[in-house]
């Protein structure tokens, strides 16, 4: 399905929608619906920044090789004179804003998935604070609202049931409607209407 279709569609801000649209043809290493993506958010007009930390916030979800790719895409797709930099906060802001986010978004399980995380490896434990969400999460360019809706659609189409719940009752935390988290899945499964429906059936009220 096209974006124009999809932002035909009532339920989702479009400048969110094609954010999710950049995101999950990330991951999917669909570089023609990317460059669809970016061309539709260039005519809404979306500001060129919210696509770069929409990026940049795939590093954590999809990793560096696709991220690097999704960015040529994006710069033949949308080229800029000046490259950009800088965005995040402080470096003495960032260890305090990631612990206070992470809480935010795992509410009464924050102590259990940190106590998880180090249970798996002490530095995957710090990595994410420290890196996920001190450094990236944290960014003002997108708020933690925008931030937890893209991540409920790219870990959807990833097939990750368990962090996609966390993250849903997270975008909920932050102020996301069901009928927004349906339409981040109908943007990340534009032709599957079952798939919708089966991680719909995943979401559960804010912790």
């Amino acid at each position: 399905m096209q974006p124009a279709s999809l932002l035909a569609r009532d339920g989702l801000d479009d400048d969110l929608r094609c954010l999710i649209g950049v995101a999950t043809t990330t991951w999917q290493g669909d570089w023609p619906g990317l460059t669809a993506w970016v061309d539709a958010a260039q005519q809404q007009p979306i500001e060129r920044d919210s696509v770069c930390e929409t990026l940049l916030q795939c590093v954590l979800f999809c990793g560096f090789p696709r991220v690097i790719t999704a960015f040529e895409h994006f710069c033949q797709a949308w080229p800029s004179d000046t490259p950009p930099t800088g965005g995040d906060l402080p470096a003495e802001q960032r260890a305090a804003a990631g612990s206070e986010l992470f809480g935010a978004i795992y509410g009464r399980n924050d102590a259990a998935v940190r106590a998880m995380l180090k249970n798996y490896h002490a530095e995957l434990h710090d990595f994410v604070l420290e890196a996920a969400y001190g450094r990236i999460l944290t960014r003002p360019g997108l708020t933690a609202k925008q931030r937890e809706v893209i991540a409920v659609a790219v870990l959807a189409a990833q097939g990750q049931k368990r962090q996609f719940a966390g993250h849903a009752r997270g975008a909920m935390n932050f102020g996301a409607t069901r009928d927004e988290l349906h339409e981040a899945l109908v943007t990340a499964f534009p032709a599957a209407p079952t798939e919708v429906a089966a991680w719909l059936a995943l979401v559960r009220p804010p912790a």
